[in-house]
């Protein structure tokens, strides 16, 4: 509802958060993935390879969690707030109006 009277707009954005979360799932996990451990068997690479997989898709899943939950309360703020850019009716030259403001 944000977006309401440019769609434009909303695809752009949506399109730029959209890259942003790739790149940033990209550079964490490229960050993360790096170990220093020595890996003797096929066992202790399967066990670091699905406690690292494992932390980022934990950190990831939080990430877009915290994503979604801060648009909604944003989508909800501006369903709440009254659109006063838009006047209900049309003022003409008859129209009274009590207390303006400005």
């Amino acid at each position: 509802m944000c977006f309401t009277a440019n769609e434009t707009l909303a695809v752009a954005v949506n399109q730029l958060l959209v890259v942003g979360f790739y790149l940033l799932n990209l550079g964490f996990v490229a960050i993360f993935l790096k170990s220093d451990r020595v890996i003797g068997s096929g066992r202790l690479a399967l066990e670091e390879l699905s406690t690292k997989v494992g932390t980022v898709s934990v950190v990831l899943g939080l990430v877009h969690f915290t994503n979604v939950w801060t648009f909604n309360k944003y989508r909800n703020r501006a369903l709440d707030r009254p659109a006063l850019a838009i006047a209900p009716v049309n003022p003409t030259g008859s129209t009274v109006v009590a207390n303006p403001v400005y």
